[in-house]
C-alpha cells in the first residue's frame, strides 16, 4: 500500500482551483467553497429507520467593495465546510481527508475522515471554531486529501 502521487492523484479530482499550489508529493490540498452552520438537530437510532441528517444553512461571505474574494467571519461553534474540489470514482484507493496544518494553527479543530461515498458527493469537513473565532477566506486551503492505493 502507498499513497498515490502527482498525476495519479490529480486524475481522481475535479474542480481544482490551482493545481500547482494544491498538489504536493503525496497529498492534495482542498479549498473551501461554502461554509454551513447547523440549524436543526439530526437523529440517530440503532437500525437507521429513524435516521435524519442535521439541517444546515449557508454562512454568508463578507466582501469588501473592491475584493474578488470574501471572508467568512465565524464565531465559536461547529460548522461544515464544503470543498470546491470533488472526487471521481476511485476503485483502486481509499480516500483519507485530514485538516490542513494552517487550519489547525488557526485554532480550528477538525477530525480526520475516511471518505466512503466519492462519486458526485461533495467533500465536507466538520470543524469547531474556538471562542476567539476564526476568519476563513473564500477558497482557503482547509484540508488535505490522501489517496491510499491497494
Amino acid at each position: 500500500m502507498s499513497f498515490l502521487e502527482g498525476k495519479e492523484l490529480v486524475n481522481h479530482l475535479k474542480s481544482i482551483i490551482h493545481e500547482d499550489t494544491q498538489l504536493h508529493k503525496d497529498h492534495f490540498d482542498l479549498s473551501a467553497a461554502q461554509i454551513d452552520r447547523f440549524t436543526i438537530a439530526g437523529a440517530l437510532d440503532f437500525g437507521g429507520s429513524e435516521f435524519k441528517p442535521v439541517q444546515t444553512e449557508s454562512v454568508e461571505l463578507q466582501k469588501k467593495q473592491s475584493a474578488d474574494y470574501g471572508w467568512w467571519h465565524l464565531s465559536e461553534g461547529t460548522y461544515q465546510i464544503i470543498m470546491n474540489e470533488t472526487l471521481t470514482e476511485i476503485t483502486d484507493a481509499t480516500a483519507l481527508l485530514t485538516p490542513h496544518p494552517h487550519i489547525q494553527k488557526a485554532g480550528v479543530t477538525a477530525n480526520t475522515t475516511i471518505l466512503q461515498e466519492t462519486e458526485n458527493t461533495p467533500i465536507t469537513m466538520t470543524i469547531h471554531i474556538p471562542s476567539v473565532g476564526c476568519n476563513i477566506k473564500e477558497n482557503a486551503r482547509v484540508a488535505s486529501l490522501y489517496l491510499l492505493s491497494y
